[in-house]
């Protein structure tokens, strides 16, 4: 998978989750007895294509270049920076559970990060 470009892998990814996701949506969810307005429908193909294709493009090139490592470590810190931006911009409460969800994810990066710097001494 290294020697394929970024382009290729991050749409192979995506048909493949279209391919899969459709019926189950489609038993779910039935979307047939649903009429949806047509700005939401255009919003929803931008969202799809647009912030999507370019998350998973920089996803695989920080994986490339970084490594598998660095990007579990990235991925750690989404859930702590979004619980702050929730409570910031959009009120969000931080309850019991929030905040030992992010103790939890905290303790966990310190485990992740004490390893690795066992491995590089």
């Amino acid at each position: 998978m290294s020697k394929k470009k970024n382009e290729n892998v991050t749409g192979s990814i995506l048909i493949w989750a279209i391919i899969i996701l459709i019926p189950l949506v489609s038993f779910i969810e039935q979307p047939w007895q649903s009429i949806p307005r047509t700005d939401s429908l255009i919003s929803v193909i931008y969202l799809g294509i647009v912030p999507t294709g370019v998350a998973w493009l920089l996803r695989f090139r920080i994986l490339k270049n970084n490594g598998l490592i660095f990007q579990s470590q990235v991925s750690y810190l989404i859930p702590i920076f979004g619980t702050i931006l929730g409570y910031i911009f959009l009120k969000e409460l931080i309850t019991i559970k929030v905040l030992i969800s992010l103790i939890a994810v905290c303790i966990g990066i310190y485990f992740v990060k004490k390893a690795d710097n066992k491995k590089t001494i």
